[in-house]
């Protein structure tokens, strides 16, 4: 799970700092770079979707292992 969010995380930074290289040049590149903006949200959206889900995921286990702990079988 934490291999997960660092990835995803680590992704993003390398990605919006090449964006903001290529933002920041002419206006021309600046107009061709919104082609990968627009992926880039989608990254975006898809990390937010999988950081809700990782935290679901951590919630149910948590839950879990607190009854196993608590009812002692």
């Amino acid at each position: 799970m934490f291999a997960n969010l660092v990835a995803g995380h680590t992704l993003l930074k390398i990605l919006s700092t090449y964006l903001y290289d290529l933002f920041t040049g002419s206006l021309i590149v600046a107009i061709i770079t919104l082609v990968p903006f627009t992926i880039f949200l989608a990254l975006i959206g898809l990390e937010l979707a999988v950081s809700l889900i990782q935290a679901f995921v951590f919630t149910l286990l948590v839950c879990s292992y607190l009854r196993d702990a608590i009812e002692l079988h």
